[in-house]
């Protein structure tokens, strides 16, 4: 039966292992003297006295600093400078999200239940039945006007559970440039970075 659902998929499952391989691909590599510029830090990866790759500075401007003799071409290195830059990402989101989805909230009069940050792969946001949103810290990324697209559009799943007409209208009532955000938001991949 595993072999037969396995041939019955098979079209499905090599198009997500191209999918997968293109992300892979096109994830951002670290080097020495790289500036990343998130929503409130700017961080530069430089080379100095230290024994293991560590953040230094002071906000908003940030370094990276990584050993003398340390290969930057492997994956080793490639991991500890992302961990880091989750690190701050996280740091980010729960200083921004959580402020801007209340005010976003009361501007428009939803209510949500609950709000959590992940480091989601495959979504910016969510939102549960029970009206409990979850924003990726991955938005602190992105331009201000898209993080309010996300938040707004789960917002606006407290009310419509679904991407129905009633859904998009209220949608864009609230932004009417919805439509041209969310081709832009194609752009952005949660994994790339």
């Amino acid at each position: 039966q595993i072999l037969s659902l396995i041939e019955d998929k098979k079209s499905w499952i090599v198009k997500k292992q191209q999918i997968n391989n293109k992300i892979e691909k096109a994830k951002s590599t670290f080097e020495c003297n790289q500036q990343i510029t998130l929503h409130q830090h700017t961080i530069k990866i430089i080379r100095g006295n230290t024994n293991k790759p560590q953040i230094k500075g002071r906000a908003p401007n940030l370094t990276i600093e990584v050993p003398e003799n340390y290969n930057t071409n492997t994956p080793v290195f490639q991991e500890h400078v992302r961990d880091l830059i989750v690190y701050i990402l996280k740091l980010e989101a729960q200083n921004h999200l959580p402020k801007r989805i209340a005010e976003l909230a009361a501007a428009h009069n939803f209510k949500y239940s609950k709000l959590t940050l992940r480091n989601n792969k495959t979504n910016w946001g969510s939102c549960s039945g029970s009206g409990n949103i979850s924003l990726n810290i991955q938005l602190m990324r992105l331009p201000e006007k898209f993080i309010d697209y996300v938040i707004v559009h789960e917002l606006c799943h407290t009310i419509h559970h679904n991407h129905g007409p009633n859904f998009k209208r209220l949608l864009s009532s609230i932004m009417p440039d919805a439509g041209f955000i969310e081709k832009e938001m194609k752009k952005y991949r949660t994994q790339i970075f």
